[in-house]
């Protein structure tokens, strides 16, 4: 039986919680090239783009957490 079917484990929680900053980091230089567009008067391509990336950050942290929460690699199930 592996650490991550055990529950709560602190290092896979500041693992993740690491993971979740880096991703949020990254996706907000693409965040930032879409308000570019929109200043660019490519207004409803650059809000949609804004509004897809923040839902990927979100999806991605809430897969995170269930990690954190249950000790599981979300990917591995």
């Amino acid at each position: 039986m592996s650490d991550k079917s055990k529950g709560f484990n602190p290092k896979d929680a500041i693992d993740s919680a690491r993971d979740i900053a880096t991703y949020a980091v990254e996706m907000s230089a693409d965040i930032v090239d879409n308000a570019v567009d929109i200043l660019k008067g490519n207004v409803a391509e650059g809000v949609n783009n804004i509004v897809q990336d923040s839902m990927d950050i979100a999806s991605h942290t809430v897969e995170k957490v269930k990690e954190i929460a249950t000790g599981k690699d979300a990917e591995g199930e």
